[in-house]
């Protein structure tokens, strides 16, 4: 629950702001967190507030009403600094959108995994490791309205006002346990370049992907594109302009697109001609250049024969079997000394097949101190 003794400041204006960074720029430690709207209220990924908190206050900044935040972004970019977040991966993707790109960042998710938490939420972690307890409620409400309501800045304030307390435990724990420099290794990386949100031009997920075929996954995307289209136009998430199912439908069987009016999971000011013969002809274009490029209309393991089917189940099973004998020990070892979770992070059993059938390289591994491992346990295995 939210303690009394923290306070939070609501800064609404540029002059606010700038008073604000002259108090918070004299502390050597900020808790930051960004609440935003993804394709959830509103069109598109949307900052809307910024906590900073310092001392005993939490500083909440509203991107609606101040125009220009740059001069909190450079503050925010004072590598002397060091921001506490927790799971910031998103945060720090929509503020280099905004260009700010935070440095000196500890992250108190990758620091908890590393230190064998099970669960490692920030609510989890607070109830685990300090004792407190502080409510969820407010986390899918609107934060794109402007201005917030009080349980709104309350829920924020909250959010950043126990990262502080948060990491000196973790911190602590980390240096007893000699992983410090590893939590340094990986929040070092959040400075460095972030994987793409998703390419232009490409509106499908990675499921959508893996269960479409190829042709009907081109036109699909384009059908998503006009969706896109008109989802900005009316500035709403695209799951509140047109059902993605009905798009999917529709890129097997164009004849959905003849009876558009009356389909469900369509907004009523796209249930028109127009828009319906956008559709068409989006699916037209997207169906001759996926014919032209010569995309399949299955996906091509649904053409093998029984044995070949059977030959890549056996195939399957002696990967996973060589993995299993290759690094089972390793992977033993490294829960005994370090946990459970922990080795599981460190290593996923993805990691522990591409790494059997060459697919990955030791030398490709991310973090240095993972490679460190894993040729320490190499190097010992050679000379027994």
């Amino acid at each position: 629950m939210f303690q009394q003794a923290h306070s939070y400041r609501y800064i609404q204006n540029y002059d606010e702001m700038i008073a604000s960074i002259k108090e918070v720029q004299s502390f050597d430690l900020l808790s930051v967190d960004v609440e935003f709207d993804r394709d959830r209220h509103a069109y598109g990924f949307t900052l809307c507030l910024i906590q900073v908190f310092a001392g005993e206050v939490a500083w909440l900044y509203d991107p609606f009403q101040i125009q220009d935040l740059s001069p909190l972004y450079r503050m925010l970019e004072n590598p002397k600094q060091l921001k506490v977040m927790h799971a910031p991966g998103e945060d720090l993707q929509l503020l280099r959108m905004k260009g700010c790109r935070p440095m000196h960042i500890f992250d108190t998710e990758r620091a908890a995994r590393l230190l064998n938490y099970e669960s490692f939420s920030l609510s989890s972690l607070l109830s685990s490791v300090l004792g407190v307890e502080i409510s969820k409620s407010m986390q899918k409400s609107n934060w794109t309205n402007s201005p917030l309501s009080e349980a709104q800045l309350k829920y924020a304030a909250a959010d950043v006002a126990w990262l502080p307390a948060l990491y000196a435990k973790l911190n602590a724990q980390a240096s007893e346990k000699g992983i410090l420099p590893w939590i340094e290794e990986e929040n070092k990386a959040w400075e460095g370049e972030l994987p793409e949100l998703r390419p232009d031009g490409i509106f499908y997920n990675k499921d959508e992907e893996k269960k479409l075929p190829p042709f009907q996954l081109f036109v699909y995307n384009a059908l998503l594109a006009v969706r896109d289209g008109y989802a900005k136009k009316l500035n709403k998430p695209g799951y509140q302009v047109i059902d993605k199912h009905l798009l999917a439908d529709a890129a097997f069987d164009p004849g959905i697109l003849e009876n558009w009016g009356n389909q469900p999971g369509i907004h009523p000011r796209l249930k028109n001609h127009q828009v319906a013969a956008e559709l068409k002809e989006a699916h037209k274009q997207a169906a001759a250049e996926a014919s032209k490029s010569g995309l399949l209309k299955f996906k091509p393991e649904s053409r093998l024969g029984f044995d070949a089917r059977e030959a890549a189940k056996q195939q399957k099973i002696l990967l996973k079997e060589e993995t299993a004998r290759l690094w089972n020990p390793f992977r033993e070892r490294l829960a005994a000394a370090y946990g459970e979770f922990a080795a599981a992070y460190m290593f996923s059993e993805k990691t522990y097949t591409a790494l059997t059938n060459g697919e990955l390289q030791v030398a490709d591994l991310p973090f240095a101190y993972r490679r460190k491992l894993i040729n320490e346990y190499l190097q010992n295995q050679s000379n027994n």
